[in-house]
């Protein structure tokens, strides 16, 4: 049975204290998942396409939510190819702040809310 490093933040809802690795296919995605949106393209030597680098992307003229699902998909299909075995959808929502919008996005798995990320 494959294994991954277990990568939750301990402030996270779901975290398991103490644990090191997971055999969890789902948990697994949800890792890959969380790299590709926290990765900016160029940081992976080797992958320079990986990442969406989503703080600036989300803060610049001319995009929107559709792009970002887009390029999500797009990541999605070419570094976790396992997650094809599941219904992985994104919804992107913008919320006005004060000082600058704030996009709320929301990874489903299954029809079931898996992660959610506020970008502000």
């Amino acid at each position: 049975m494959l294994k991954e490093i277990y990568c939750r933040n301990s402030q996270d809802p779901g975290y398991t204290y103490n644990q090191l690795e997971t055999s969890s296919g789902l948990e697994a995605i949800l890792t890959k998942i969380r790299m590709i949106l926290f990765t900016t393209p160029g940081d992976v030597m080797g992958e320079y396409n990986f990442g969406l680098d989503i703080e600036r992307k989300l803060f610049t003229f001319n995009f929107n939510a559709a792009d970002l699902q887009s390029a999500f998909r797009e990541q999605l299909a070419k570094y976790v190819p396992e997650a094809a075995r599941y219904n992985v959808d994104i919804k992107v929502n913008f919320v006005p702040g004060t000082v600058r919008d704030i996009a709320y996005i929301d990874i489903y798995i299954d029809n079931t809310r898996a992660l959610g990320v506020a970008v502000k």
